[in-house]
């Protein structure tokens, strides 16, 4: 019985030892993890954003893809929206910065954090993967099959048909939030 207990001790110490010190590399990484990933978010912002000012994040509660959007301007006009969008990928989520013209047309898209499988997932990351869906979501519908693709698109995102699926309904997604609840601002 006493050996249990000093077993037992002298595991508790261990564990004690060891969160106490996963608490203390936390407490030094935590903040230079923050201050990278705000300037991905600043440098993202910029690359879509155009020659338009964003204004301050707005954050949306009450939506499963949109969640958040920079308001545009550019000389003192409404110039549309950059949206934090969330997708569902191969991976899991999928978070994207897009902007949108105020009738919902996509201008500019990146994709921000994921784990998508490196190669042919990790390909939505660049820039030449989102071209497929500039143009789209005003009156043209954002393409969310891979029917609705050239074949040289569509070869593009073989593989990695989920990942395009989860871009596309998320894009789709946005481009009717700016439509519905965005767009009506701009009147």
């Amino acid at each position: 019985m006493t050996d249990l207990v000093t077993v037992g001790g002298k595991l508790a110490a261990i564990c004690a030892v060891a969160a106490i010190a996963l608490g203390l590399v936390n407490s030094v990484t935590a903040p230079a993890i923050a201050r990278v990933k705000a300037e991905q978010l600043a440098a993202a912002l910029d690359s879509v954003r155009g020659n338009a000012v964003a204004g301050g994040e707005v954050i949306v509660e009450d939506d499963d893809f949109v969640a958040g959007y920079y308001p545009l301007e550019q000389g003192g006009n409404s110039a549309g929206y950059v949206l934090k969008i969330i997708g569902v990928g191969y991976g899991g989520d999928l978070e994207l910065l897009a902007s949108f013209q105020p009738d919902g047309l996509i201008r500019r898209v990146t994709l921000m954090d994921n784990l998508e499988t490196p190669g042919l997932g990790k390909a939505a990351e660049k820039t030449e993967y989102m071209e497929k869906f500039i143009g789209t979501g005003a009156a043209k519908a954002v393409p969310l099959t891979k029917l609705q693709l050239t074949q040289e698109q569509a070869d593009s995102v073989s593989g990695a048909s989920i990942t395009f699926m989860g871009v596309a309904q998320a894009l789709d997604e946005g481009s009717r939030f700016v439509q519905e609840s965005l767009g009506k601002q701009d009147d």
